[in-house]
């Protein structure tokens, strides 16, 4: 892996470089401006301490994780200022030439509110699975298994965003919910939490399935069981993303494909200087 990769801040600082572009078609109103500001100032700072005398070690692999959220934040208002509009209309031909039919239908076929919030549930548990596994490494003091894993999720995330950004997609969430979904407390929840925290135009590839796949397959070398069980995990995000109509079943597709190749690459190619590493610095 090139050097320039091998470093969390200087990942991000990159992927802020390659996306501060989109900011300069505006509007340039007053809360643009701000985040301007910010996105370039964070940037540079990522950069500058990226090529740094210093090694902050675990330090800046959790920063890295923690700026996922952070830089996903944004990509609504990065998108709509580079282009005006959604690439939907390319998506669904794609959609109905691998699946046939809107795969949206599940529910339609299957109105089982226990299915219901069984697949919700599974959809939902993708945010505690982006950092329990890292936060179990951590604190067992694997070093080298940490940073990779940071690494790996980190890359994942960008090169979604880095979609978001330049190719926004909105999803089928935007256009009503499946006909005939049960209702229920867990996808009602579910529900709030989308509409408070998602951006609009991050469908494409899906990053919850492109991150949980990462995810599975890091920890199937470092924690086979909690490999497992996100693999199994991913499976339910995968399902259930469609059956709640937050996905495209092309998302989801794509989103697996990031994550097996991002992770499969960060595994493989990892340098020997990380893997000397047995304990946190």
């Amino acid at each position: 892996m090139p050097v320039m990769l091998q470093h969390p801040l200087r990942l991000a600082g990159l992927y802020l470089l390659i996306t501060a572009p989109a900011l300069l078609p505006g509007p340039w109103t007053t809360g643009h401006i701000v985040l301007a500001i910010a996105h370039l100032g964070v940037c540079a700072i990522c950069l500058q301490q990226a090529h740094g005398a210093k090694d902050y070690g675990w330090l800046s692999s959790w920063i890295g994780l923690l700026l996922i959220p952070i830089f996903y934040a944004e990509i609504s208002v990065l998108n709509q200022s580079f282009t005006t509009g959604y690439y939907d209309g390319l998506i669904l031909p794609l959609e109905a030439l691998l699946f046939g039919s809107p795969a949206t239908e599940l529910a339609g076929k299957y109105p089982y509110p226990l299915l219901s919030e069984s697949l919700h549930l599974a959809y939902f548990s993708y945010y505690p699975t982006i950092y329990i596994p890292p936060l179990l490494l951590f604190v067992s003091r694997r070093n080298e298994a940490f940073q990779t894993t940071a690494l790996a999720l980190l890359g994942t995330a960008i090169i979604c965003f880095l979609f978001f950004v330049y190719f926004p997609v909105q999803g089928p969430r935007y256009f009503g919910p499946p006909e005939s979904i049960p209702g229920g407390p867990i996808r009602s929840f579910t529900l709030t939490i989308l509409e408070k925290g998602s951006s609009r135009g991050a469908a494409f590839p899906s990053s919850h399935m492109a991150i949980t796949v990462c995810q599975a397959i890091v920890q199937l070398r470092y924690q086979p069981r909690i490999g497992l069980l996100v693999t199994l995990i991913s499976v339910g995000i995968g399902i259930g993303a469609v059956y709640g109509g937050f996905h495209y079943a092309i998302d989801m597709l794509t989103g697996a494909i990031v994550g097996l190749v991002v992770g499969g690459i960060t595994l493989m190619l990892r340098t020997p200087s990380y893997h000397h590493r047995d304990t946190l610095q």
